[in-house]
């Protein structure tokens, strides 16, 4: 097929072309040239109504700039500095701003009426003395940086993302964070806003623990505020509130504070009940992100929620636009019900396609079967994992594996080894983990012997430990044996019913340590 990209347009015509396009636009900035590429030194420009979208910076000093119904949105921003900038209703929707600076002048140049939605802020970001007003951060991120004498005025940030975020003399004032999740804070002199701290995620707990310096708005008070302790001697008044106005979110949040989670529970179930029947697809979604964040709900009994939710709506009698709310938050609701929340996991997505064809059902069966066996050969307790099939002319399949780091691990490799006999990643597998038995052996004995020579202790419990741990290699050896010949069993049934792969590939994401193999994290083999 030819590359129609590879075709260079002349200088002259892509000039024509363009003069062409902008008769039609009031915008003559609209159609410029390749200019989204900007690598150091110091702006002082006004970009009052012009487009930066999509714009790379990167080492940008943007100094006193105009942006002033400015569109930058999809734009990338990295170790750039914003500096005393003048932004007004302005679109930085979708940027990244990466180790990068706002440093304002909260006196005198506010950033107002303004787009940041579906934003990230990350790699030790600055904020520091920004007045935000009439802003939109819905869906944003700040993670991992510094919030510093700013005030976020009439803003909204829902569903906005804090984490390991130090919030320093900071007011969220008449403003909206419903669904916010604030997650690895610190704060000092922060002014929280009193009716949405329910409606957030993490706040109350962080409230009942932290020792920081925090206010939460209040007119009962001269200063106009009170304690964390003062807020929440009023949670029965929130509950009280709550259950009459059948608000099933903040309520079930409350309770989860409260340690109390079968009521939790029960609330979230009731409410999306009710979000059911009023086909509220919005409130569905935030109740099911209350399920994923507290995980108290059972992989079956998250399934047997979303299969309530898809049963009990009815599809014939849906218009458009109803359609259209099904579709847009369809994934996130699956998302939440589906996917394990559990911190020490870490999901596998693995591809495997085939020379298999739907008629040949007998190969399909063995297939599906001894994924799943294989699966379940190293599934640890905390395990849970999902198997699609994929009707191209030949079948594929996606597998989704969510589990402890050392059971995908040994999954990768016996997936390879199994289906395909391919065994560099399984031959990895099982050095890396004599290695680390060897290292935790080795550890143990130069800990025990220091601690004999300064008690003057005899060998014993040095030669017992060491016993120990060689009966725990003999187990280990053991273990990896009987695998062994389960796997053999596996690959043989494969091979012998004609069960073809032509290509595996493989990703895995989570929690990963930096120093772990790359084949272990993303991998691909075609079958010759």
């Amino acid at each position: 097929m030819q590359n129609i990209l590879s075709n260079n347009i002349s200088p002259y015509k892509l000039e024509e072309s363009i003069e062409e396009l902008r008769k039609h636009c009031k915008n003559k900035n609209k159609f410029k040239k390749d200019g989204s590429v900007l690598v150091g030194g110091t702006s002082r420009a006004d970009y009052s109504g012009k487009s930066l979208k999509r714009t790379r910076a990167s080492g940008m000093v943007f100094d006193q700039c105009i942006f002033e119904n400015s569109a930058a949105a999809g734009s990338v921003f990295n170790a750039c500095i914003f500096e005393k900038c003048s932004i007004n209703n302005a679109n930085f929707q979708e940027c990244s701003f990466i180790q990068s600076k706002f440093l304002g002048d909260a006196t005198d140049k506010h950033i107002s009426n303004s787009n940041f939605n579906d934003s990230l802020f990350t790699n030790q970001f600055i904020i520091k003395n920004n007045y935000f007003e009439h802003s939109v951060f819905y869906n944003t991120a700040f993670i991992d940086g510094r919030i510093v004498d700013s005030t976020f005025y009439s803003c909204t940030l829902e569903a906005t993302l804090f984490s390991r975020v130090s919030i320093e003399n900071v007011k969220f004032t008449d403003l909206n964070i419903d669904y916010a999740v604030f997650e690895d804070v610190k704060m000092d002199k922060v002014i929280l806003p009193f009716s949405q701290i329910c409606y957030a995620f993490g706040l109350l707990t962080y409230l009942s623990e932290t020792k920081d310096n925090i206010y939460i708005t209040s007119h009962c008070n001269e200063n106009g505020l009170i304690s964390p302790n003062e807020y929440l001697k009023l949670i029965p008044h929130f509950i009280n509130y709550y259950t009459e106005n059948r608000e099933y979110f903040p309520l079930a949040n409350i309770y989860f504070y409260l340690n109390k989670k079968e009521e939790a529970k029960e609330i979230i179930l009731r409410g999306i009940l009710e979000g059911v029947a009023e086909i509220d697809f919005r409130k569905i979604k935030y109740l099911c992100k209350l399920i994923y964040t507290y995980g108290v709900f059972s992989y079956h009994e998250r399934y047997d929620i979303i299969s309530y939710i898809y049963s009990h709506i009815s599809f014939t009698d849906m218009n458009a636009g109803l359609l259209y709310n099904f579709t847009t938050y369809k994934r996130e609701i699956e998302g939440y019900l589906l996917s394990n929340n559990n911190r020490n996991v870490v999901t596998l997505e693995v591809n495997i396609f085939t020379n298999i064809f739907p008629e040949e059902q007998t190969k399909l069966g063995i297939l599906l079967s001894t994924m799943e066996e294989i699966i379940e050969l190293y599934k640890s307790p905390a395990g849970e994992h999902q198997i699609n099939c994929r009707h191209n002319s030949a079948e594929a399949f996606l597998v989704l594996i969510q589990d402890t780091l050392p059971a995908v691990i040994a999954t990768i490799g016996a997936f390879y080894s199994i289906l395909v006999a391919h065994y560099t990643l399984q031959e990895k597998r099982i050095s890396l983990q004599t290695m680390k038995k060897q290292k935790k052996l080795e550890l143990k004995k130069m800990h025990l012997e220091i601690e004999n020579e300064r008690q003057q202790l005899i060998n014993i419990q040095l030669d017992n430990q060491i016993k120990q741990d060689q009966v725990e290699q003999i187990n280990l050896r053991k273990d990896h044996e009987k695998n062994a010949v389960k796997e053999q069993i596996l690959r043989k049934n494969i091979s012998e019913n004609d069960v073809e792969i032509s290509e595996i590939k493989h990703i895995l994401f989570g929690n990963i340590p930096s120093n772990i193999d790359e084949d272990f994290i993303q991998y691909t083999y075609t079958n010759s």
